[in-house]
């Protein structure tokens, strides 16, 4: 390398990380605001319509269908960005040096997070539309980065996961080696060990196997349905019997009784209640007129009846 060449990549070096960085930075932070929010309604025990909450449909990257941190959208997401990084780095290199090639192996770096994330959900959606599971997203909560950590390396019970604890490891191993060669020499994709790839990709591919085998790892819940209210209408000191299915998590006597309410006003559940029954009194301030009646499990899972129940004077 003569003097001139390793002036100008002694100057380059530094720019070209920093505006490949300032490129994702600026890509990301657009991708934020142009995904719309969804609702996932107030917080549990306050009145519906009141305080909702939202979260960005950005983060559906990272989520899967039970709004859980994804182990294997997560490990194809940080192989992504790594590359793309990269890339950027070598693209500004490019006035002074020639852009490498890229290595077969990096082929799989991405493919087999790339194919275990799409079979992962293929797995799911399949065993959801053939009756085996049912994943319904627990009730809202913001994700901490304690709390993604847990989901990647836990299981769709939440129990700690060797497979996929493997899978995340061995990721960032893979990361943390890929990193340190780029860094020593920018001007090229470093060239991996087959065995560090093949370590990944067999992680991966274990993983996608686990999914596939383990249904019975996913909970299942009814559906929550209200179909009749007694009486059909009242003075504000009537006792009111809900009736339905799934009323109480599927587990009848459950320490966490549903939210009722009246017109969207919070109501009182008294005494016990099952899967099929809840006993209520009525919101102290609700007013004449007719009512739709709605019930939210503790799990988050919701059933209304319209026009259900009307409060006479």
């Amino acid at each position: 390398m003569t003097e001139s060449a390793a002036g100008a990549q002694g100057l380059n070096t530094p720019i070209s990380y920093g505006l490949a960085a300032v490129c994702l930075v600026v890509f990301l932070v657009v991708l934020w605001f142009v995904c719309s929010t969804k609702s996932y309604g107030p917080a549990p025990g306050q009145p519906v319509g009141q305080a909702e909450r939202t979260r960005r449909r950005f983060w559906y990257i990272f989520l899967g269908a039970d709004d859980r941190v994804s182990t294997s959208k997560v490990q194809f997401a940080l192989w992504t960005l790594a590359l793309a990084y990269a890339l950027l780095v070598i693209a500004f290199h490019d006035a002074v040096y020639p852009a490498g090639t890229l290595d077969p192996r990096y082929l799989l770096l991405l493919g087999f997070p790339a194919g275990a994330a799409v079979s992962a959900k293929a797995i799911t959606v399949g065993q959801i539309t053939g009756g085996a599971v049912s994943k319904n997203p627990p009730d809202f909560e913001k994700k901490t980065p304690a709390g993604a950590v847990k989901d990647i390396v836990a299981n769709d019970q939440g129990d700690l996961d060797l497979g996929d604890t493997q899978y995340f490891i061995f990721t960032l191993v893979a990361l943390a080696a890929f990193f340190i060669a780029f860094f020593h020499d920018p001007t090229k994709l470093p060239v991996l060990s087959d065995t560090l790839v093949g370590l990944t990709s067999a992680s991966a591919a274990a993983y996608v196997a686990k999914k596939a085998v383990s249904p019975a790892t996913v909970k299942v819940t009814a559906p929550v349905k209200v179909t009749a209210v007694s009486p059909q209408k009242g003075p504000l000191t009537a006792r009111v019997k809900i009736f339905g299915s799934g009323l109480s998590n599927g587990t009848s006597g459950s320490s966490d009784p549903p939210d009722v309410t009246f017109g969207g006003l919070a109501a009182d559940v008294q005494g016990n209640w099952t899967d099929t029954l809840v006993l209520v009194t009525l919101p102290q301030n609700l007013s004449p007129g007719t009512a739709d009646v709605q019930v939210i499990t503790s799990d988050g899972r919701t059933a209304t009846l319209p026009n259900a129940f009307e409060l006479t004077p």
